[in-house]
C-alpha cells in the first residue's frame, strides 16, 4: 500500500498542522519553564523552608515525568495514532498544571509537576512525528524548528508575565495562567488537528513485519544496524538537555547570586529564550546546506563557549546579554537539529518511538540538571561553578554530534542499511528522507 506523499497535500493543510502543533509546544514551554521564573519566590515561600538543593530536586520532578512520558508515549503514539495522542497528552498536563497552583506543601508541588511532566514528555514525539508527516522532506528542519521554537516562546511568555505578576501576586497565578492557555490550545487541536495519512498507510503496510518482530517497536530501534545510531542520539540529547534545562532552571537564580536584582535576572532569562527563538531560525538555514548533525555539533560548541564566557563574567550588562542570547540560539538549534535528524532516520511506523527514545533518554539529562545546579550551590561552590559545569556538558554533546556527523558521511550509513533491509514496507515512507 503506497504511503501518501507529503508533496501532494495542500500547503495550507500542512502548515495548519505545523501551526497547531507549534501552539501545543508553546503551552508546554510555558508550563515547563515557568518554574525557573518563579523559583526565587518559592525559595522564600512562608512555611516551606526550601533551599537551593531542595528546590532543585522539585525542579527535577517535571523532567523525570517527561522521561517517563516520552519513553512510553512514543510507542503508544505509533500504535494508536498521532492526533488522539496529542490531544490526550495536552489534556493531561493541563489538568496537573492547574493542580500546581493549589499545592499546599513542597511535596505536592513536586508530585503535580511530575504528573504534568508525563504529559509534556509524551506530546513532543507525537507532535514532531505528525508535523514531519505533513511536511515535504526539504522543509523538515524548518517544521521542527517552528515546533520547537514553542518551548522558548513559552519560556519568554513565562518570563514576561512573571515581570508583571510575580511582584504583585506571587507564584500561584502563574500556574493558573498556564492552565488557561493550555485549555484554549487544546480546543483548537480538537477542532482542527487531523490524523496523519502517512502514519495510517505506513502502519497498515508494515503491520505484518512489525507484529512478527520480537520486542515490539522499541526493539526495532536496535535492529538492522540501528543500534549505534540509536545510542548516540540518546547521548547527544542527554548532553544538550542537561545544559539547556539546567540554564533555564537556574539562570535567574544564578544572576541574582551574582548581584543582579530580580527584575534584571528575569530579563536575562527572557534574553536566553529570545535568543533561542531568533537564533534557531537563522541556524536552520545553515543546516540545509551543511547537514543537521554537523551544524548541531557546531551549535553545542557555541553553547559551551558562551556559557564559559558567562562564567568568566563581564562588567558590562550588554555583553552578558549577548552571551546569553548566543547560548539560547545554540542550545535550541542543537536540540531542533537532533530531533530533525532522528525523524528523518527511522521509518514512519516507528518514528514516534524513535523520537520518544531520543527525547525520553535525553530527559534524564533534564532530570539531573536542576538537582545538579542546586547541589553545586548548596556545596558552596558558587554560581560560576554551575556555569562551568554546564559549559562542559555542552562540550560533550558537541563531541557526540561530531561523531554522528562522521557516521552520516560513510557510504553505508545505518539508515541506508535500514532502507535496503526494509524496502518492501518502508521505501514509500522513507523516500529521500535518509538522515542528513
Amino acid at each position: 500500500m503506497p504511503v501518501p506523499s507529503t508533496q501532494s497535500r495542500p500547503a495550507t493543510t500542512s502548515w495548519l498542522v505545523v501551526a497547531i502543533c507549534a501552539l501545543v509546544v508553546i503551552t508546554e514551554g510555558y508550563d515547563l519553564i515557568v518554574f525557573g521564573a518563579l523559583l526565587p519566590k518559592l525559595l522564600v515561600e512562608p512555611g516551606w523552608g526550601l533551599n537551593s538543593a531542595s528546590a532543585g530536586t522539585i525542579g527535577s520532578f517535571v523532567y523525570l515525568g517527561m522521561l517517563i512520558g516520552a519513553l512510553t508515549g512514543g510507542p503508544a503514539c505509533d500504535r494508536f495514532g498521532r492526533r488522539r495522542f496529542v490531544n490526550l497528552a495536552v489534556a493531561w498536563f493541563t489538568m496537573w498544571t492547574f493542580a500546581c497552583a493549589l499545592a499546599a506543601q513542597p511535596w505536592q508541588l513536586g508530585a503535580f509537576r511530575l504528573l504534568a511532566g508525563m504529559g509534556m514528555g509524551a506530546v513532543i514525539p507525537a507532535a514532531v512525528a505528525l508535523a514531519k508527516e505533513y511536511t515535504p522532506p526539504s522543509r523538515g528542519g524548518l517544521a521542527v524548528t517552528i515546533l520547537m521554537a514553542g518551548i522558548p516562546l513559552g519560556g519568554m511568555a513565562a518570563s514576561a508575565i512573571g515581570l508583571v505578576v510575580l511582584p504583585a501576586h506571587g507564584w500561584r497565578p502563574m500556574f493558573l495562567l498556564g492552565g488557561l492557555i493550555s485549555v484554549v490550545i487544546l480546543a483548537a487541536a480538537l477542532a482542527w488537528l487531523p490524523e496523519s495519512e502517512v502514519y495510517r498507510a505506513a502502519r497498515t503496510a508494515a503491520a505484518p513485519v512489525a507484529d512478527a518482530g520480537r520486542g515490539g517497536r522499541f526493539a526495532e530501534l536496535f535492529r538492522h544496524r540501528r543500534g549505534l545510531l540509536t545510542v548516540l542520539f540518546a547521548v547527544a540529547n542527554f548532553g544538550n538537555l542537561l545544559t539547556w534545562y539546567g540554564l533555564n532552571t537556574w539562570l535567574t537564580t544564578l544572576m541574582r547570586e551574582l548581584g543582579y536584582p530580580l527584575r534584571s535576572a528575569l530579563q536575562f532569562s527572557l534574553t536566553l529564550n529570545t535568543g533561542a527563538v531568533v537564533g534557531s531560525f537563522l541556524l536552520v538555514a545553515l543546516a540545509t546546506r551543511w547537514g543537521n548533525r554537523r551544524v548541531a555539533s557546531a551549535c553545542a560548541l557555541l553553547v559551551s563557549a558562551g556559557t564559559l564566557a558567562l562564567a568568566v563574567g563581564s562588567s558590562r550588562q550588554l555583553a552578558l546579554l549577548a552571551f546569553i542570547a548566543v547560548i539560547g540560539a545554540g542550545a535550541q538549534s542543537a536540540l531542533n537539529l537532533v530531533l530533525t535528524s532522528v525523524a528523518a532516520s527511522y521509518p514512519a511506523r516507528i518514528r514516534a518511538t524513535a523520537l520518544g527514545w531520543a527525547t525520553g533518554t535525553g530527559r534524564s539529562g533534564a532530570v539531573v540538571a536542576p538537582a545538579l545546579g542546586g547541589a553545586i550551590l548548596a556545596a558552596g561552590l558558587g554560581p560560576r561553578a554551575v556555569l562551568l559545569t554546564f559549559s562542559l556538558t555542552a562540550l560533550c554533546a558537541a563531541a557526540v554530534m561530531a561523531v554522528l556527523a562522521l557516521l552520516g558521511r560513510r557510504p553505508e550509513t545505518a539508515e541506508g542499511a535500514d532502507q535496503r533491509a526494509e524496502a518492501a514496507v518502508d521505501r514509500p515512507a522513507l523516500g529521500t528522507e535518509a538522515a542528513r
